[in-house]
């Protein structure tokens, strides 16, 4: 019986290492060419597997109104989604194209997106933001069911007044017309990406991969949060990301105990844990990792844990493949480190795409079953025994093959880098706190020289 289960775990290990060398030899030399643009036989597949969606959940009708349901369907991109003065809206039939329902100003963009016909009004018009256009395009629409769907559910916003939705809801109704919940049919389409945007994706974690590699050589202890997080966007964007509209860098004795908040003054010492966790994007499409870096040597409690992290991240790894029940994929890290499967942040991960975070999120609840063309930020976390709120997380995001997971980002070393052991000298660090320094009197900017000698220092 001995020599059963010694053999039967020497063939499990054998997995797991040829598993490894597939995603090595995938990430290098399986990922599909980066291209960008939405190609009209992409957008016209998206819309097709929506409108079979649709059919199945009875709606006659889809009314999108945020900038990544829109790019999915129409392959509109624009920064102008940063405005929130006028509202955008694109309503999706049950058979034929959509139509795009968008302030004057939008004519041209819109006339170039992959949409049947574009209807227009002058905005800003508070009496009017685009509710009787919008009335005049659906209710035709609603022949069969009376149903037309809207963004309403889990993990889904409505782009437009409160005030203009409720007036739309009431006149649609006062023409039989029923507005529903149609996220399911929405979430469900874009789970599994095409192989176009996990190119996209994967340019983007290439970027940032690279970016991570560089970072040792130009942080060190006296480099404040925010220092940091404007050198680490630079170099972002110059390894190839578009945009670096996340980017986190907190830091503490021992470890943080915060991961979501702006960056601070607070300079860097020596015993420190930093964790920089970056959303960058290529065309559009989101990766989402992060890494940790030790100031100086990390003490045993948080190499500790970030081994169990690692570890953690390894049972996921094994548990990836298509059939796999993403609360399955939750199980295997929560039992690789011995953790209450409802402690921690909540979830240890989830999709991404469009979206920095993407549903569905990988938590013990989760039966959403793992396919081909998905993918996941795998991200296993765990509190400091001597508690205090501190914790360790690690991060890296994989798409889902028929071979288990490929490896998107560059997986995170072994143990914790020491930002004291790498690196090109006080004269790159203290080159790199100067330029990143803010321009403001007062602070090591355009203001006195001794501030800026200290802010050098």
């Amino acid at each position: 019986r001995a020599r059963v289960r010694a053999m039967a775990a020497l063939r499990g290990s054998l997995r797991f290492v040829i598993g490894l060398c597939v995603m090595r030899y995938l990430g290098a030399a399986g990922a599909p060419a980066f291209e960008r643009g939405d190609p009209d036989a992409e957008l016209a597949q998206r819309v097709a597997r929506l409108q079979a969606r649709m059919e199945r959940d009875g709606l006659d009708a889809l009314l999108l109104t945020t900038e990544a349901n829109v790019r999915y369907t129409t392959g509109y991109h624009s920064p102008f989604w940063q405005s929130p003065t006028r509202p955008w809206f694109v309503v999706l039939p049950r058979e034929g194209e959509p139509t795009a329902v968008v302030p004057t100003i939008g004519a041209d963009a819109f006339a170039r997106a992959r949409v049947g016909r574009v209807m227009t009004w002058p905005s800003p018009r508070p009496s009017d933001e685009g509710v009787g256009a919008l009335v005049e395009v659906i209710s035709p629409l609603c022949n069969r069911t009376g149903r037309v769907g809207a963004e309403l559910g889990t993990e889904m916003t409505l782009r437009m007044p409160q005030l203009d939705f409720e007036a739309l809801r009431r006149r649609l109704q006062a023409l039989g017309v029923e507005v529903v919940d149609g996220s399911d049919a929405i979430r469900r389409s874009r789970l599994v990406k095409s192989p176009l945007e996990v190119a996209k994706v994967g340019a983007a974690c290439e970027a940032m991969s690279r970016a991570y590699d560089i970072l040792p050589s130009v942080v060190r202890a006296g480099m404040t949060e925010v220092q940091l997080c404007n050198v680490v966007k630079r170099l972002f964007l110059e390894q190839g990301a578009d945009d670096a509209p996340y980017v986190i860098c907190r830091s503490g004795p021992g470890s943080y105990s915060d991961i979501i908040g702006h960056p601070t003054g607070r300079a860097l010492q020596d015993g420190d844990l930093l964790i920089i966790d970056s959303g960058c994007q290529v065309d559009g499409y989101f990766c989402d990792f992060n890494r940790n870096f030790a100031v100086g040597q990390p003490s045993p409690e948080a190499a500790e844990a970030f081994e169990a992290v690692s570890n953690a991240t390894n049972a996921a790894l094994r548990a990836v493949r298509p059939g796999v029940a993403v609360k399955d994929v939750h199980r295997a890290m929560a039992a690789s480190m011995g953790v209450s499967l409802e402690g921690g942040v909540g979830r240890m991960g989830h999709s991404v795409g469009l979206q920095l975070t993407e549903w569905p999120s990988i938590h013990p609840d989760e039966a959403t079953v793992l396919e081909e063309g998905m993918l996941l930020s795998i991200e296993p976390s765990i509190d400091l025994k001597s508690g205090g709120g501190r914790f360790v997380v690690t991060e890296e995001v994989v798409e889902v093959t028929a071979f288990g997971p490929r490896l998107l980002s560059s997986r995170a070393p072994e143990a914790i880098p020491s930002l004291r052991e790498a690196g090109l000298g006080k004269a790159v660090i203290a080159e790199a706190a100067a330029k990143a320094a803010p321009e403001r009197f007062g602070e090591c900017g355009a203001g006195a020289a001794a501030n800026r000698t200290t802010c050098d220092a």
